[in-house]
């Protein structure tokens, strides 16, 4: 019994791939992939910032669109924090709390209402949760009168969605030296960087992106 051997000619061995050869081009391919990824990654995270960048710039227009007008009152109504400003501002039925109040107002809702911000705000960064929670138990803006008006007790709360608010500055106490939140009673602002505090009683508007990575904010 005769056994057969398949046989190669040179031509078959020079097409053969060796496994050397294989191991460069994995090689190659993983060197590409290591260098390419985080540089995808840096031009999204790039594009997320100009895009929370121009989101801020279109609120900044509306704002100061809100405060020019013919008649405007020349202050921006309070959406956050504990101040009795809230609870000025609003005119529905019962007596709600500030805090209450705060959880169901936003500005960027206001500057909807207004007319002078055109569509809700949209951020690619951070997470986004666009959905008030709690019941819809809430209150509207009322250009009119710039006052709240809605129901008693709103139990509707903005907290977990990235938003644009306004609070008044203690004067005092400064967020990130104390750990105070940006909505809290006794928050300050320092907007220079050079620690000197906003006078007390200021207006401040902001916008809060939910959910930010350390990298993404800083940039």
């Amino acid at each position: 019994m005769n056994s057969t051997h398949p046989s190669y000619s040179s031509r078959d061995l020079r097409r053969a791939f060796t496994l050397i050869e294989i191991l460069a081009v994995l090689a190659v391919i993983a060197a590409i992939i290591a260098i390419g990824v985080p540089a995808i990654a840096r031009v999204l995270q790039g594009g997320r910032v100009r895009n929370a960048q121009g989101t801020a710039s279109v609120v900044k227009s509306a704002l100061t669109q809100y405060l020019s007008r013919p008649g405007s009152p020349g202050t921006l109504p309070v959406t956050e924090g504990t101040s009795s400003a809230l609870t000025a501002e609003y005119s529905g039925s019962g007596s709600p709390s500030a805090a209450a109040i705060a959880a169901a107002a936003t500005l960027d809702n206001v500057l909807l209402a207004e007319g002078v911000l055109e569509r809700p705000i949209s951020l690619r960064l951070g997470s986004q949760t666009a959905a008030a929670t709690g019941l819809a138990n809430g209150f509207a803006w009322v250009p009119s009168t710039q006052m709240f008006t809605g129901t008693a007790a709103p139990t509707l709360s903005y907290a977990a969605a990235s938003r644009v608010e306004c609070s008044v500055s203690d004067g005092v106490s400064n967020p990130g030296a104390t750990g105070q939140s940006a909505g809290s009673a006794a928050c300050a602002f320092n907007l220079a960087g050079n620690g000197v505090l906003l006078p007390s009683g200021s207006r401040v508007a902001y916008l809060i992106i939910r959910g930010v990575p350390a990298v993404p904010a800083v940039i």
